[in-house]
Order: structure tokens, then sequence, then C-alpha cells
């Protein structure tokens, strides 16, 4: 009888530290979550400010407007988010020109980034163009008629200019 009772008191005490074990366990892993939350609404409080995505304003043909408003929308995202790769309108400029020049070969693109309250452009000489406007930017693409002969000159007076985000 001694050795039933025995049993008995050491299963009821195996049980007892089990459940204690399993509601620290529990509660271990409900802090871990909660850390875990806190740091992840922290580090969402340190992203820089996102700006709006770049609308296409005016185009001479929809479907070049749309090529460079999807352009010049993963250069501004790209700039927020590694300013060192795409601080500067150089960086746009040269990306932007790389990769029209992707699917639109023959052509020269003349690009033009202004703060918006800088100044304002209109062009209706090109075969292509295209205003997109972003809440702090406006880009201007165009191309130009030109004769073969002549070269073009590449005035980069605001080029080393870095993008301001925030």
């Amino acid at each position: 009888m001694a050795e039933i009772v025995v049993e008995i008191f050491a299963r009821v005490v195996l049980e007892a530290v089990a459940v204690v074990i399993t509601g620290a366990i529990r509660e271990g892993i409900k802090e871990h979550r909660s850390k875990k939350s806190i740091v992840s609404s922290q580090k969402q409080n340190r992203s820089p400010t996102k700006h709006n995505r770049a609308v296409l304003i005016v185009t001479s043909n929809i479907t070049f407007g749309n090529d460079c408003e999807r352009l010049v929308n993963i250069a501004f995202k790209t700039s927020q988010t590694f300013p060192n790769i795409m601080g500067k309108y150089a960086d746009v400029h040269r990306y932007l020109c790389e990769e029209l020049a992707k699917h639109y070969p023959n052509e020269k693109f003349h690009i033009i980034i202004g703060q918006n309250e800088k100044f304002g452009f209109s062009i209706d000489d090109g075969q292509y163009s295209a205003e997109i406007k972003q809440d702090r930017y406006n880009v201007l693409i165009f191309t130009t008629k030109q004769n073969s002969n002549t070269k073009f000159d590449t005035h980069d007076a605001n080029s080393q200019m870095l993008f301001k985000w925030n």
C-alpha cells in the first residue's frame, strides 16, 4: 500500500512540475513575442520618411510615359532606400538614360530633375516626352530632333546635388 501511495505521490509531483515548466515556457514565449513586437515597432519608427509615388502628368506617348513613370519610381525608391547607390541627381539621370536606351535605342534623351517649388517646365517638340511629378520632385524626360552630325553637350550643373527625402 505504501508503494502505491509513493507512486501516486510521485506522479502528482511530476504532473505539478510539468505544469509549472509548461507555464514558464508559455510565459517566456509571450515575453519574447512582446519584445519582438516592440523592437519591430521601433524599427518601423526609425525608417526614413516614405514619399508618395511619382505619377505621370503629361506624355506624348502613353507607352513611353508609363515606362518613364515606372523607371522614375524605381529610381526614387532606390534613392530613398539606398542613398549611397542612387543619392545624386547624376545617379538617377544615368539610370534613366541606360534603361530608356534599352527600349528606345535610336533616341537621345534629355532628363531634367528639379524640386517642385523651384521651377516648372513644358516641352512639345520631341517625338517622346513625359512629365512625372512626385511630392518633392518633377522629372521631365524628352527627345529632340537632331542632325546626325551634331554632338550633344551634357551639362551637369546640378548632377552632384543630393536628393533630400527627410
